[in-house]
């Protein structure tokens, strides 16, 4: 795009939706100095920050079509692309700098370009995401894992790196633990039995609605198949961790589930050490999970305090209810 147009720079900025705000971020850069990727497709990039941080692109964003704006001083041409989403739902913006105004037909050619961008994205789409529940599926988990394992975080205060977000959306400082959950919904047959699959579909799309609003924005949420989600969580202390899959725990046996009543759900979850493989972190949760289903269901358990209370071997082979591959 920056050669067909002769721009001196192009700016990829990637929306994010957390509960209640618009957040942008520069996920991908080209200038003189070369492309330069910002996005690792796991955490927000960094300076993240809410929309209104970014004037002219928030401008743009209300506007809902492309802005153009010369910049006197910086002897440039500023234009901002919106991406869109299936012809609606705008995720992404360009922005582009360019010595004069572009002309009909390079604008012409800027928005194929995007349009082909668009598509291939959904594309990717259909082959993540999980068409019942709008979740990530199974195919996406082993890569996000090994994403993890293959990137430990840096020692710091990683919150320098987003200074205009608010402190609930900063990420923790100097903790590095990441943390596996597995969810199991409890008696889940007996709901497909007693009210038919479209209800029991309707629970399962429900549970991954009430996920998306438990979970923070930069936590990545699966479904297995079946009644059967997986959580990534960003770093936290073991204590936070546990306190987040128990509030969601409790908002599901809350909430009232139409016709069927009441839902619950167990929920085992497991650290994820450097050292360990995929089937050894999701071994460790689902271990958590099968004790919390044997010993009363409707419980959030640790593999971790398991071991250390005496209640399970470490390392124990014991057969996984969750297949990976």
């Amino acid at each position: 795009m920056r050669e067909l147009t002769g721009a001196t720079g192009v700016r990829l900025y990637k929306l994010f939706s957390p509960p209640g705000d618009l957040l942008a971020g520069l996920a991908a850069e080209i200038d003189d100095a070369g492309l330069r990727m910002h996005d690792d497709g796991f955490s927000w990039p960094e300076g993240t920050a809410s929309l209104e941080h970014f004037p002219y692109l928030q401008e743009c964003f209300a506007s809902g079509g492309r802005c153009v704006r010369e910049l006197s001083r910086e002897k440039v041409v500023r234009q901002v692309f919106m991406i869109r989403r299936n012809d609606a739902e705008i995720f992404g913006l360009v922005e582009m700098d360019t010595p004069v105004l572009l002309t009909a037909d390079q604008n012409r050619l800027v928005e194929g370009i995007l349009a082909i961008f668009c598509n291939c994205l959904t594309m990717l789409d259909y082959s993540e995401i999980d068409s019942l529940t709008g979740l990530l599926n199974r195919k996406t988990f082993d890569e996000s894992l090994m994403r993890i394992l293959s990137h430990p975080a840096v020692a710091g205060d990683e919150s320098d790196a987003f200074p205009r977000l608010p402190k609930r959306r900063q990420p923790h400082v100097a903790v590095f633990d990441h943390w596996l959950g597995v969810m199991d919904i409890d008696h889940f047959k007996r709901v497909n039995d007693q009210f038919g699959h479209m209800i029991g579909d309707e629970v399962l799309i429900l549970v991954a609605n009430l996920m998306r609003s438990a979970f923070r924005a930069q936590d990545k949420l699966f479904r297995f198949g079946g009644e059967e989600f997986v959580v990534l969580l960003k770093p936290t202390e073991a204590e936070n961790a546990f306190n987040t899959f128990e509030r969601f725990r409790e908002q599901i046996a809350e909430h009232v589930f139409p016709q069927v009543g009441q839902v619950t759900i167990s929920i085992g979850f497991a650290r994820i050490g450097m050292n360990d493989t995929p089937s050894i972190v999701l071994d460790n949760a689902d271990e958590a999970l099968y004790w919390a289903k044997e010993h009363g269901r409707n419980q959030v358990w640790s593999y971790e305090r398991l071991v250390a209370e005496g209640r399970l071997a470490p390392h124990a082979q014991w057969r996984s209810e969750v297949e990976l591959f």
